[in-house]
């Protein structure tokens, strides 16, 4: 989704001053929750009781000593299958982010700083796409697709989530070509390439960062439906088919509470996190233009 946040030419300070702590506590406890469920991806191995793959256990057990979040129907430790499936989640979510954000920078510069026919065609592109919904389009293109890998899952929700970040992009791009920087630019013969990436770019990446992580958001909630939508990667642990599973064979019915509220919950705080994250980002930037405005 596109932040309405205005750019500015100055990202830095050219004197001294008291450094701008990064996004207030928003951002901190954003990224603190965010580091925590990275360590939690990247320590699966280590944290997780059992192997992934190990379901050899009575089935529907609370949570106990030997199982703290109990097992499943399957008879696998939710606790294992929740560790790992953090992997799938923020591998999934950014990576699908960076590609729609790459898309989408690339498409709202082109179409604000160039304009003319070729600004035109693409917006209409970005209008054109915004009016069927992302999941939609998602669940029709999976459905001819055999079998979603990661790397299926990523390019599918990366190249069907970046119309937002397009149309930010491009507000702000139309707006920076009209100042002075950009016209002194072209008198000193620079192409409009190094304009655009040299010159323009820079001054658009608190607008990107700030969107990256509505962007990354967005893809994480996406892998989340289509695994829980059973089009997902079927051989992968993730949040998503965990939520799936417990539907599927009626774990509220058995008030199998620790296999529906973990994963739920995980999904919930990861996206809050990444939320605070970008209020942050748009703090930091605010809290750098109020400073420069008083120079």
């Amino acid at each position: 989704m596109g932040v309405p946040l205005e750019a500015g030419r100055p990202l830095r300070s050219r004197g001294g001053g008291r450094r701008v702590r990064f996004g207030g506590t928003a951002g901190m406890i954003g990224a603190a929750i965010l580091l925590l469920f990275i360590l939690m991806a990247i320590l699966a191995p280590v944290l997780s009781p059992y192997s992934p793959h190990a379901s050899n256990f009575p089935a529907w057990q609370p949570p106990s000593a030997a199982h703290l979040l109990g097992t499943d129907d399957y008879g696998q430790d939710v606790l294992t299958q929740l560790l790992w499936g953090a992997r799938t989640s923020i591998v999934v979510g950014v990576a699908a982010g960076i590609l729609a954000s790459s898309v989408g920078v690339l498409v709202g510069l082109l179409a604000g700083y160039k304009g003319g026919w070729l600004g035109e065609v693409l917006m209409r592109l970005v209008d054109l796409l915004q009016v069927i919904p992302t999941i939609v389009l998602l669940i029709i293109i999976a459905a001819f697709v055999p079998t979603l890998g990661l790397g299926g899952e990523i390019l599918i929700i990366g190249f069907l989530s970046w119309v937002w970040m397009a149309r930010s992009i491009r507000s702000q791009a139309l707006s920076e070509s009209a100042r002075g920087y950009v016209e002194a630019a072209r008198v000193l013969g620079m192409s409009d390439a190094e304009i655009m990436f040299k010159e323009v770019l820079p001054n658009l990446l608190p607008v990107i960062l700030a969107n990256l992580v509505l962007v990354v958001t967005g893809a994480i909630l996406a892998e989340a439906s289509l695994d829980f939508l059973g089009i997902g990667s079927p051989n992968v642990i993730s949040w998503g088919t965990m939520l799936s599973l417990a539907f599927s064979t009626n774990a509220i019915l058995y008030n199998a509470w620790w296999w529906i509220g973990p994963p739920g919950f995980c999904i919930a705080t990861l996206c809050f996190a990444f939320i605070l994250l970008g209020n942050g980002v748009l703090a930091m930037y605010a809290q750098r233009r109020g400073r420069m405005a008083q120079k």
